[in-house]
């Protein structure tokens, strides 16, 4: 596990004030990571020094995903959605067949259960042997990701660069989902972006595609103007929440999304720091009790570091805030469980 995650006595009545009482008994996370240090030997250092993300961690095996969930979630079972970390550097087929050997190993009994994965892709795969592995092994469906291209976030290039319709055609002919990260800096507000989804939509009609981190909408500005140009035509994605704090942003998307479609997701193990965000002119910046180079220099005091509690507390606060102005109890039990667990089985059965 991360040396540094450790729950304090201000994360427990964090916990206990803003959280406990309104989470389900039961989580499905649809957007987490898991990577074994062996299969990440490659990375280079110069990736980890060019993401924030990256510093504060990327590995995360089966026993620490159990070991954070047990610690966060407070006797709590969950479910997740699992894909491996798609950066370069990382040997992307041999961590989708330790989540196969996952799925086939799982057990239902277990407070932690690695319920679906989805393999990552790199174009340069063999489409066929990846609608094998999908098929045989039971995989929801692909993580593509555009930094496996580009080499670096937002980058100017198009979705078919880094989804190719060889991979899509496959997970339409099985009616198997896509997890898209969206690249552009624009992100879902891109009429590129929007231009090619919708025409992924048309083009794959069978093919299920969730948009990652809400369209990377970590402000509100940014999905304003997304559904200012999509409008209805939005309603036909599903979408994760992972890594979106602003409330805004969640009480949007419940009150214009039909609230079936909406996923939770925690990103882990990116976030397990403890910290918080604030947002700015369409910006935002993070703040963390923990020392990473990103944050050496920060303005804030070790008094104030001190008060900050796990940054998946706070996602969980606005997300519980934003579902009781807009439906209550019911629709966290939706987006924390039931609309994860019903999309599954409508794509796996079962």
């Amino acid at each position: 596990m991360l040396s540094y995650f450790e729950k304090t006595r201000t994360d427990e009545e964090f916990f206990a004030s803003y959280i406990d009482a309104r989470l389900p008994r039961e989580l499905f996370d649809m957007h987490l990571h898991v990577t074994r240090p062996c299969d990440a030997t490659g990375v280079p250092q110069s990736t980890i020094d060019g993401d924030w993300a990256m510093q504060c961690g990327f590995v995360m095996d089966e026993d620490d995903l159990a070991g954070y969930c047990r610690t966060l979630w407070s006797g709590r079972r969950v479910a997740c959605n699992a894909f491996p970390m798609p950066i370069r550097g990382v040997d992307l087929m041999s961590a989708n067949r330790h989540l196969a050997g996952l799925l086939r190993r799982q057990n239902p009994a277990a407070p932690l259960q690695i319920r679906t994965a989805e393999m990552a892709i790199d174009p340069a795969f063999d489409p066929e042997e990846c609608e094998q592995m999908l098929v045989e092994d039971g995989f929801l469906g692909y993580k593509p990701y555009p930094d496996l291209v580009s080499g670096r976030k937002g980058a100017d290039i198009r979705i078919p660069d880094f989804l190719p319709d060889a991979f899509m055609r496959s997970l339409d002919r099985h009616r198997r989902a896509v997890t898209i990260h969206l690249p552009r800096a624009e992100r879902i507000a891109s009429p590129l972006n929007i231009r090619e989804l919708l025409e992924l939509r048309q083009k794959f009609p069978d093919a299920k595609i969730i948009i990652a981190h809400y369209g990377r909408s970590y402000n509100i500005e940014v999905i304003r103007r997304a559904y200012a140009e999509m409008g209805k035509d939005m309603e036909g994605f599903y979408f994760d929440n992972a890594a979106v704090i602003n409330p805004e942003v969640h009480r949007f998307m419940l009150e214009h999304l039909p609230q079936d479609r909406i996923f939770y997701g925690s990103d882990m193990p990116l976030l397990l720091w403890h910290g918080k965000r604030t947002w700015e002119s369409g910006t935002y910046h993070n703040h963390a009790k923990e020392h990473f180079p990103w944050n050496a220099g920060a303005p804030e005091s070790e008094a104030e570091r001190s008060g900050y509690t796990f940054f998946l507390y706070e996602q969980a606060r606005h997300l519980l805030d934003a579902i009781d102005s807009v439906g209550g109890p019911a629709l966290a039990q939706k987006v924390f469980c039931d609309n994860a667990r019903a999309f599954v089985a409508s794509v796996l059965g079962g």
